[in-house]
């Protein structure tokens, strides 16, 4: 199986101390997991502080809906330690994977598990955190991290290597 060249370069921006980790994940899950018409895509990993304002801006002071309430430096993103994800679905059966989802309940191998929770299981059981709780409420089901129990305060201050990667 041919993997998603987006994904894989956007794995490459990804903090080093989690790059092949989340490769290995990345190719288990489209390997294994996932069936022949199902792909995994990342669509975040690395963003900038730049683009986090741009995200925090919408619904505020851009037009839009509200995705986000960290501004740059409070996302983990920032740092290369997480990743969004999004389900690619090839509906004709052409290869070309033309759909993308972030329906949780889609199961398109029809293997009684829906793909998002098998990903999801997954990744949880390699050490990666699923979305948000607040208020006792799981929110941001795309959103996975791997922040080795640092907040986003603590990895701010942190020294960089020469790359801009927090040393871990």
């Amino acid at each position: 199986m041919a993997l998603d060249k987006i994904t894989l370069d956007r794995i490459k921006t990804l903090h080093p101390k989690v790059r092949k980790e989340v490769l290995d994940m990345y190719t288990h899950a489209n390997e294994v997991l996932l069936g022949k018409g199902v792909r995994l895509r990342f669509s975040y990993t690395l963003r900038t502080n730049k683009e986090q304002d741009a995200l925090y801006a919408q619904g505020r002071t851009v037009k839009g809906t509200k995705v986000t309430d960290a501004k740059g430096g409070q996302s983990i993103h920032n740092y290369g330690l997480a990743l969004d994800i999004v389900l690619l679905y090839d509906n004709d059966g052409d290869g070309k994977f033309e759909e993308a989802s972030w329906n949780t309940l889609r199961d398109g191998d029809k293997d009684d598990v829906s793909d998002w929770l098998e990903v999801t299981r997954y990744f949880e059981s390699q050490g990666w955190k699923n979305g948000f709780i607040k208020n006792g409420k799981k929110w941001d089901f795309p959103h996975f991290q791997k922040d080795f129990g640092y907040t986003w305060q603590k990895l701010q201050a942190m020294k960089k290597d020469e790359d801009g990667y927090v040393l871990i």
